[in-house]
């Protein structure tokens, strides 16, 4: 049994402690997010590459909202979302003006995991992008860079993996297939 959810889809993935912005074009995904304010429902997001691919998508993140503005340049809104727990979709279906919805059942939370030495350069990469790219490191203002649950979800949303790929590594109950997978692409010569 699940709960019934509004989707919103991105271009990327949003874990649960990361935060990032969201253009919400009007139509469909601005009358979604104002049903669910409206209606006090929790909204869920998804990272699908393509409108074909939204129904392949069986990972999402609940977010809540902490602010927003509109784009100068396309009249856009623009939200600041905070994951806040994942979630398996069991169906989508249409309702209410023909806005996605699914229903969806939540997942356990990744278990907090200490970064060891074999982890380290996932500390070390991900400090080196922030210095570059401060706008990232602003996004988060309470960085967990001994915690290598934080460092692998802020990685999958960082990286630009295939949905597909960043689904199976989000359906995993731990971090630990994830830290795998980045080391050795941190290890590949590629």
């Amino acid at each position: 049994m699940g709960q019934s959810t509004p989707i919103l889809f991105n271009d990327r993935h949003i874990l649960p402690g990361g935060r990032i912005p969201l253009r919400i074009p009007t139509g469909e995904a601005l009358q979604t997010l104002v049903f669910a304010l409206k209606h006090g429902l929790p909204l869920g997001v998804c990272m699908a590459e393509s409108q074909a691919q939204r129904q392949h998508v069986n990972i999402g993140t609940f977010i809540e909202i902490e602010d927003y503005t509109r784009s100068q340049e396309d009249g856009c809104l623009v939200v600041t979302a905070r994951g806040i727990a994942r979630f398996a979709i069991r169906a989508f279906n249409h309702q209410h003006d023909e806005m996605l919805f699914a229903t969806v059942s939540p997942l356990p939370r990744w278990p907090d995991c200490h970064v060891d030495k074999q982890s380290e350069p996932l500390v070390e990469r991900l400090q080196s992008m922030f210095e570059r790219h401060p706008e990232l490191q602003s996004m988060h203002r309470e960085a967990e860079f001994s915690n290598l649950t934080w460092l692998c979800q802020r990685w999958l949303e960082l990286l630009p993996l295939p949905t597909d790929e960043k689904q199976a590594l989000m359906a995993n109950n731990s971090c630990v297939a994830t830290r795998d997978y980045l080391l050795s692409m941190m290890q590949d010569p590629h």
